[in-house]
């Protein structure tokens, strides 16, 4: 059965359980299924606990996004420092996944966020990337979580941007617990057919994120149409589809994404029409 998700950053880049354990009543109010966490916004294990158990208590599940900072590990980078410091980060990763009570991370673990050799990607960084993400990988599955890996369009990475490219990188790793996370918005710039792409990648894929194409109000644009749907309710997909957006509450955000607006008259109004839109599709 498909489940439907909210990823929190929506409300804020800054989370605390003190001033945001609410939104998970707020979720669960409004029908989502589950909820997601950005692991590198809460390095506290306890809080990773706090909102966790509180999730448990809601029966919302937990699945966790999250991206490498280029600056403190990169696994395509020449410098060999920031390839091995791949590893720790992403162990932290799964380590606070498992503390929020998750089973699945996803994001693009292939490079770090934002950046660019300058060049188109070469084989070279596309074996260092596999050669340093291997041990998080095996640990991810020594730990029975599940890595969604994410092709990101080209102006946020170069290594990774279609839904194929993707496939063949999981590929590479012969491993059960890694598979894909396909992103609508990501794929609306980068597929030349969304629905396709995703139909002949479904066997692959693990986790979706449903954004628009603006990543604002899902059903406003064009990126999450009912083709999208179709796919995954007619080829047996039985993971989430979690609402990625964003509106006011993630300012650190801004410059990073080129999220120069605003998309809904409040984010509460943004997830409960995003939700009501995906069950619509669903259904």
């Amino acid at each position: 059965m498909i489940k439907v998700g909210m990823n929190l950053l929506l409300w804020s880049d800054n989370p605390s359980f003190a001033q945001h354990g609410q939104l998970l009543d707020k979720c669960k109010q409004i029908g989502f299924d589950g909820v997601e966490f950005n692991v590198g916004l809460i390095s506290d294990m306890e809080e990773c606990r706090r909102f966790g158990a509180h999730a448990g208590e809601l029966g919302l599940d937990v699945t966790t996004v999250g991206v490498f900072n280029p600056a403190e590990c990169n696994p395509i980078s020449p410098d060999p420092a920031l390839r091995r410091a791949s590893f720790p980060v992403f162990k932290d990763y799964i380590d606070r996944t498992l503390a929020f009570g998750g089973k699945l991370i996803c994001g693009p673990f292939y490079q770090g966020l934002g950046y660019f050799s300058g060049a188109r990607p070469s084989k070279q960084e596309w074996d260092w990337s596999v050669e340093a993400m291997r041990p998080g990988f095996e640990y991810a599955h020594e730990k029975g979580v599940t890595v969604a890996v994410e092709p990101l369009n080209r102006f946020e990475v170069h290594l990774i941007n279609t839904v194929q490219t993707a496939v063949d990188y999981v590929q590479e790793f012969g491993m059960d617990n890694v598979g894909l996370l396909v992103d609508t918005m990501h794929a609306n710039i980068e597929e030349l057919d969304l629905a396709q792409s995703f139909r002949k990648a479904l066997p692959w894929i693990k986790h979706v994120h449903i954004s628009e194409n603006d990543r604002g109000i899902p059903g406003a644009g064009h990126a999450c149409g009912q083709d999208v749907f179709d796919v995954f309710k007619q080829g047996g997909y039985d993971g989430y589809l979690t609402i990625e957006a964003f509106n006011l509450g993630a300012p650190s955000f801004t410059g990073a994404l080129h999220l120069w607006r605003t998309f809904a008259p409040s984010d509460d109004m943004l997830a409960k029409q995003g939700h009501d839109y995906i069950r619509k599709c669903l259904a």
